[in-house]
């Protein structure tokens, strides 16, 4: 046994019917021969981590999880992350009073508790869609964090938080490969159990029914293709959940509840062919889908989140959207159509996860990651992957001294950091857009944040300029800019072209309809693609100090010169609180991952009015700096085009005419 490191590991076990207690209970035996291990199955009201070099939390959204979940919150340590989503777990402990779940949601958006924002014009939430990535306490209470994809990593980080990540993949085994003496499933015999010949297709669907699976829509992909091979057979396997009916099952389709480990891995050596969708993604990585590539099944799944990682050759990706049903009854139809197309697909996949997924493995990776990371401080709120430092001399590259492009960077350059700072990081796959782009951050695009297309889009009447700039360091940067009227005009990209598209300094010119706006930046953005945005704050301490001194509290309030240079120049037609941009993303079919506020440079303002006066009332001091900050991600949810707290008489200019 190893005694450089006493590790406390938080986690269910079986028979708790959660994929991550058959996790844990692969990953113990390997782990306990590096590490002087401790399992603790229930939080205990006493727990001393003084003496363990590295607590480990693993959590997922099951129930079991809520004590887990409680005790990393009281005794910081390292956040084992199985979906970057902690929503339903959240959701069910914070049921009742209501009021508890508020105060969640809050804190997730504003990194501050619900009473320093309550009384600051911030309207209660409500209930929050399943794809609001509930993590940030979590996170800001967390030491280290691991995760099994870099998707999920992207979202931790998207979050703010700064501490160690570790991507370590998700183990697959079965019971034999991981030395727990149980034969290999015999899946011959499984197929007796379910009284289905050798020849006769049949499609699995495993574990927890929740939300998101895609169950129904699986029936009925799967009847498209029985009605062309009457022997078909579907198997569902799994615990039901309250808020997914099944609907109508026929004489094809065989019902199954829980099962334990060793009869869920002999029933997926029965199947052909497992189905696990996803729509929408919470960011998981299945254990049924390691479960399956171990055992040589091959698995049909969503083309989103941590699944876009996998190699192509060792399973099948579909896109999530409106033809799923008649893709998926095709697609079985493909895989049954020779019989050696899905057990190749299952042989690669075995070889992979034979040579990356090894339970040895994996824990090999969680003792070096716990050893290195167990004196970690817990992470700070809002940090970043890119320091500051650089940023700020990356970007003063581009600019010359004494040029407007140098004073505007002075005047901006904390919101230009702090916005660099929150995008996530691309690859040469990515796409990002720079809505109202002027060149003075969107080389950092490509060259700190890797993202391999950089657009840019600015006001016009159509057509597009191609742009060039040098650095004092003899970089150089092209970037096509499409010139559009972003309220009125289509834009001119398909629908899901982006990962990423910027909106900073741009809404408070619009005068006409800024929810078109958002509903095209909507259509451009692929599934799951992130939003930046920002704009002036309305309740800044800057502009309640204004009104105090008797000025105006707008940042421009003056009309440009007729007879000069700025005649032509845009002013702020509206500014927001960060209130409003929560109800206006939300509005737009998005989920806010968080909003924070920024000054824009560094010269000091005089805000010691403001302060007095909101100290006086009572009112939090909290969010009013200078800028919002704020990101989303795209989603699937109901829209309102027409806000009333934005428009008069709920329609815009667009509508009268």
């Amino acid at each position: 046994m190893n005694t450089h490191c006493r590790m406390a590991l938080f986690t269910p076990l079986p028979p708790a019917q959660t994929g991550t207690a058959d996790y844990a209970a692969a990953l113990i035996p390997e782990l306990a021969k590096r590490v002087d291990l401790e399992v603790f199955e229930k939080a205990r009201g006493r727990f001393d981590p003084s003496g363990f070099d590295a607590v480990v939390y693993q959590l997922g959204n099951n129930p079991w999880h809520a004590d887990i979940y409680e005790m990393a919150l009281r005794h910081p340590g390292i956040a084992v992350l199985h979906e970057p989503n902690l929503h339903d777990l959240i959701r069910g402990m914070t049921a009742a009073p209501s009021e508890a779940y508020f105060r969640e949601v809050a804190y997730e958006l504003f990194g501050k508790e619900w009473d320093s924002v309550r009384n600051s014009g911030y309207s209660a939430p409500g209930p929050q869609p399943r794809t609001f990535a509930m993590l940030r306490r979590l996170l800001d209470s967390s030491r280290a964090c691991i995760v099994h994809s870099v998707y999920a990593a992207g979202i931790v980080r998207m979050k703010g938080f700064r501490g160690p990540i570790e991507v370590i993949p998700h183990g697959a085994g079965t019971a034999t490969q991981n030395g727990a003496g149980a034969a290999t499933p015999d899946a011959a015999q499984y197929r007796q159990r379910l009284g289905i010949g050798e020849r006769a297709p049949l499609v699995g669907i495993f574990g927890y029914m929740r939300p998101g699976k895609c169950i129904n829509e699986c029936i009925r992909g799967f009847q498209r293709f029985a009605a062309r091979r009457p022997d078909a057979r579907l198997l569902i396997a799994g615990k039901p959940h309250p808020e997914v009916p099944i609907e109508s099952r026929q004489s094809n389709v065989i019902a199954l509840d829980h099962l334990p480990a060793e009869d869920l891995d002999g029933y997926i050596a029965a199947a052909d062919v497992v189905l696990n969708l996803r729509c929408p993604s919470l960011g998981e990585t299945s254990g049924i889908t390691m479960r399956a590539f171990a055992l040589g099944t091959a698995v049909i799944m969503s083309d989103t989140g941590a699944a876009a990682e996998y190699p192509d050759d060792i399973c099948v990706r579909l896109p999530c959207d409106s033809q799923i049903e008649y893709v998926l009854g095709r697609t079985i139809e493909w895989i049954f159509s020779e019989p050696d197309i899905a057990t190749t697909i299952g042989a690669a996949a075995a070889r992979w996860a034979d040579e990356n997924c090894r339970w040895s493995r994996i824990a090999e990776r969680y003792a070096d990651f716990a050893r290195t990371h167990s004196s970690a401080v817990p992470s700070q709120k809002h940090p970043a992957d890119l320091p500051a430092a650089r940023i700020r001399e990356y970007l003063g590259q581009w600019v010359e001294t004494g040029t407007d492009r140098a004073r505007y960077l002075e005047d901006h350059e904390e919101r230009l950091v702090r916005t660099l700072q929150v995008i996530p990081a691309g690859s040469t796959e990515d796409r990002i857009l720079e809505l109202g782009c002027y060149l003075q951050i969107t080389p950092a695009l490509r060259t700190l944040l890797n993202y391999g297309e950089v657009r840019g889009a600015y006001l016009g009447q159509g057509g597009c300029d191609m742009k060039s700039i040098i650095a004092r360091n003899g970089e150089s940067f092209f970037c096509a800019i499409d010139l559009f009227d972003c309220e009125t005009a289509r834009f001119p990209y398909p629908k899901g072209h982006f990962t990423t598209v910027l909106c900073c300094e741009l809404l408070e010119h619009l005068r006409r309809d800024p929810m078109r706006m958002l509903n095209e930046i909507h259509r451009v953005l692929k599934d799951d693609g992130v939003l930046i945005l920002s704009t002036p704050n309305a309740a800044s301490m800057r502009a309640v100090s204004a009104v105090l001194q008797g000025n105006h509290p707008g940042f421009y309030n003056r009309y440009p010169d007729p007879n000069g240079e700025s005649a032509g120049d845009s002013k702020h037609e509206r500014e927001y609180t960060p209130a409003e941009i929560a109800k206006l993303l939300t509005a737009g079919g998005f989920v806010v991952e968080h909003i924070e506020t920024s000054p824009y440079g560094n010269v000091p303002l005089d805000t010691e009015a403001g302060r007095r006066a909101l100290a006086h009332l009572k009112l939090p001091a909290e969010l009013r700096e200078d800028c919002i900050i704020s990101v989303a991600r795209k989603a699937d949810l109901p829209r309102d085009p027409r806000p009333s707290w934005l428009y008069d008489s709920g329609i815009a200019l667009d509508d009268r005419q």
